[in-house]
């Protein structure tokens, strides 16, 4: 099967995953099908060897009692054992149900419970005592430890090592896999992939064989050079991720997509160092982290050095001004921003591993246009795209080079999927690769697929030359108590403009004003605090820095600047910690969980209001 001549989501109708695993390991035997770093080396892994590994685990599995249709839960960090178990699982024709590695306890009971999961795999002994401490982890008939220097301590009959689980197992691969091939069909459920929860309890959206090939292709159509070309890549996002997902276990099955997994998630930043991707995609929130460590760089420079950086970016205004612009490329100015994308910018990228870096996207929240831009002016044709765990693959990007930021894109370039905005506003989907509903939710499942349609709740409006703009979420607006209705996603947007603010949350539903909760930059705040303040040592110190809330009071005050009297910030506090998923009001992709940072941070956002007139009624009616 030759998957580079595959150009369209509608050619995969009747194809599965063990089909294409099948076709990988006979046509590209002892080609590179991912990397893994262990014990500081590199370890390249064949399609051959990948395919064998693939089908003991399986077989394994179907020895423990494993039937199609079973659900398998996995939870932990990013390695290949994930990548062996989601595939096992899926082309022996059960479902994965991935689970992120920093659940909690309460969330773990939720999954498992739901889902029904018969078996588990865990990453390390962290996660297996979350996974045991949770009652519906007693229904699981054999939980299987993905950590290679597991010990054992809470060793029990049900619970194994991966090398133990699957070593001893003989199993003939090309057997196997034509036996699968034969019976798997491309409608059946192969995934269960719960959704970030920003409100309520997850919902499992089901993904099919369709699904998760189909969306996986999708994001070869933004640069069809993908599907032939060798393209590195690094997986640092969970890979329950949809994100991870494809990148790890579709996209290498469809392009020539490398995958290297670091030893650890939290040493992301050196596992990107060394591998070099020449393609990556992530949430905003990584570039702008990566940025703030490049300028960290830049201002602990040499005076000289510091010139020619302010000279180069000069250059590179003008450079990227001329493309956006679409005026003719000047050769003079042309070879002036080579030499510097070559002697100031180049060194720069190189310091977080982005040098080699030709295809960059980012998705999953909004890009602050400020961040994005900076990106371009250093050289990367940084672009946007748009999609959701419900259609895996996106339905959204923007095709042109050097693009402005604002908005996510057109249309994917593909007649199989299709885009269209309602009257409300409200942008729906349908194409090949969209989830076949919610596990267990018959009623959600009615309100999101609608004739075929995805129902996205995300706002859109396009613009005369087809780009699309994300305004808000359909759920997610704010009704002050003047009658005002504003969307607290753009206005968040507009104050993360800021690169010494990583993330506000505006609050404002019944109140008179808009007021916001702040999240600064640690590194680049700290940066600029410490030069003017000896006293903060401290991410918490700098939410009570006089000098650090008159600068961001400044930085508030540019973004009001851009926004409508009733989207004005009135008043703010920085919090005195930063936002995360082990604090709960963060999803594992920075997405904010809004009714929990609610009632996290309750207490500072009372300051935030004037109450004597609601008080002064209250107390008159009794």
């Amino acid at each position: 099967m030759n998957v580079g001549s595959i150009t369209s989501g509608a050619q995969l109708a009747s194809v599965t995953l063990p089909q294409l695993l099948q076709a990988r390991r006979i046509e590209r035997p002892t080609a590179v099908a991912y990397r893994q770093k262990r014990a500081g080396e590199w370890i390249s892994v064949s399609w051959r060897d990948y395919a064998t590994q693939v089908c003991r685990l399986a077989g394994a599995l179907q020895m423990a009692g494993l039937a199609r249709g079973d659900r398998v839960a996995i939870m932990g960090d990013v390695s290949q054992e994930w990548l062996l178990a989601d595939m096992a699982t899926m082309c022996a024709g059960a479902v994965t149900v991935g689970v992120y590695f920093t659940s909690s306890v309460e969330e773990v009971n939720y999954y498992l419970g739901d889902s029904g999961a018969r078996f588990a795999f865990v990453g390390d002994e962290t996660q297996l005592r979350t996974l045991l401490a949770a009652r519906t982890a007693a229904t699981l008939e054999k939980i299987v430890v993905m950590d290679p220097s597991w010990t054992g301590e809470l060793r029990a009959k049900n619970i194994v090592s991966f090398a133990e689980f699957y070593e001893p197992v003989s199993f003939d691969c090309d057997a196997f896999l034509r036996e699968q091939v034969a019976v798997a069909k491309t409608n059946e459920l192969a995934s269960i992939g719960y959704t970030s929860g920003t409100t309520g309890y997850p919902k499992g959206a089901m993904l099919t064989h369709l699904s998760l090939l189909a969306g996986g292709h999708v994001q070869t159509t933004f640069h069809p050079t993908i599907r032939t070309e060798t393209q590195r890549l690094v997986v640092h996002l969970p890979m329950s991720h949809t994100v991870a997902r494809a990148q790890a276990t579709t996209l290498p099955l469809l392009s020539g997509a490398v995958p290297h997994f670091g030893e650890t998630t939290a040493g992301f930043a050196q596992t990107i160092r060394e591998a070099k991707p020449t393609y990556y995609m992530a949430p905003p929130r990584f570039y702008q982290r990566f940025a703030t460590q490049i300028l960290s760089v830049v201002h602990s420079a040499s005076a000289k050095q510091r010139k020619d950086y302010q000279l180069a970016m000069r250059i590179a205004r003008k450079a990227l001004d001329d493309r956006q612009a679409g005026r003719a490329p000047d050769q003079y100015l042309s070879d002036l921003f080579a030499a510097c994308r070559r002697h100031i910018f180049g060194p720069l990228l190189a310091e977080i591993g982005f040098d080699e870096l030709k295809i960059a996207y980012t998705s999953s929240a909004p890009m602050p246009s400020e961040v994005m831009t900076l990106w371009q002016l250093w050289g990367l044709n940084l672009k946007e795209c748009y999609g959701q765990t419900e259609m895996v693959g996106g339905n959204l990007v923007q095709m042109v080079d050097w693009p402005k930021a604002g908005s996510v894109g057109v249309p994917v370039q593909d007649p199989a999927w299709e885009t269209a905005v309602l009257e409300d506003g409200e942008m729906i989907v349908r194409g090949p690769g969209l989830f076949i509903g919610y596990w267990n939710k018959p009623e959600e499942t009615r309100s999101a697929l609608r004739d075929g349609w995805l129902y996205t709740g995300d706002i859109a409006e396009v613009a005369q030359d087809g780009n699309f703009k994300l305004v808000d979420r359909k759920k997610e607006i704010i009704n002050t108590s003047g009658g005002k209705s504003v969307s607290p996603t753009q206005i968040e947007n507009e104050i993360r403009q800021s690169p010494y603010i990583s993330e506000a949350a505006v609050i404002g539903e019944g109140k008179k004003y808009l007021t916001a909760l702040i999240e600064v930059d640690a590194t680049a705040t700290m940066d600029w605090a410490r030069s003017r303040d000896t006293d903060i040592a401290q991410y918490a110190d700098l939410a009570k820095s006089e000098i650090v809330i008159r600068m961001i009071e400044g930085e508030v005050a540019k973004a009001n600047n851009r926004l409508a009297r009733a989207e004005q910030i009135k008043a703010f506090r920085i919090l005195p910690e930063e936002l995360s998923p082990e604090n709960g009001v963060m999803t594992p992709t920075r997405k904010k969980r809004r009714k929990q940072l609610m009632e996290r941070y309750r207490a500072l956002i009372d300051t935030l209001y004037d109450e004597s007139e609601e008080k002064l009624i209250k107390a008159q009616v009794g």
